[in-house]
């Protein structure tokens, strides 16, 4: 009996101890709300600089992320910061620069269609969106970025996020700003 409880012993306290987030056992309601749990990390540098332009937006959004982890969006991010003359440090103390950021990456709809959009900056990018099948999220090239909505299963109820990847193997990951 002792036997069989240990594993369950050890188990608990090393889940209490866990930020269930950090587990992925969360499942965010809707594109805000995956932004707010992602921004929790340290490392997520993009998802914090997005954070206070999403509370200042109302309606619907369709939030652009790339399909990294943390270490490769700082990568790419640092390496197109510098092609603008500034470093990772500046865009972390700089709110404008992030907002930009921000702007540049979200569209003001819940999901994205085939058309001519916006994002919140004003920049226009043609976006085509193919279907799948089934209950599968529709592949959009949006601009330079190919993206899946990791969000599509709680359609109609939630705003979009698309999981970014460049349409092109070693361009940016994310829209330019």
């Amino acid at each position: 009996m002792t036997r069989r409880l240990l594993p369950l012993a050890l188990t608990l306290p090393l889940l209490a101890g866990c930020d269930p987030q950090g587990l992925d056992l969360y499942s965010p309601t809707d594109a805000r709300d995956y932004v707010r749990s992602c921004a929790r990390a340290r490392s997520d540098i993009m998802c914090r600089a997005m954070q206070p332009t999403l509370a200042a937006v109302g309606g619907p959004v369709s939030v652009l992320l790339p399909n990294t982890g943390d270490t490769e969006r700082e990568e790419a991010l640092t390496r197109f910061l510098a092609g603008r003359g500034t470093t990772l440090a500046a865009f972390r103390r700089d709110a404008a620069l992030q907002a930009a950021f921000a702007r540049a990456n979200i569209f003001p709809v819940a999901q994205l269609r085939t058309g001519t959009l916006r994002t919140l900056d004003g920049t226009p990018y043609d976006v085509t969106c193919m279907d799948r099948g089934g209950d599968r999220s529709p592949e959009c090239l949006i601009g330079p970025l190919r993206g899946l909505d990791d969000l599509h299963y709680l359609k109609p109820r939630a705003d979009s996020l698309y999981a970014t990847f460049p349409a092109t193997p070693g361009q940016l990951i994310f829209l330019p700003f």
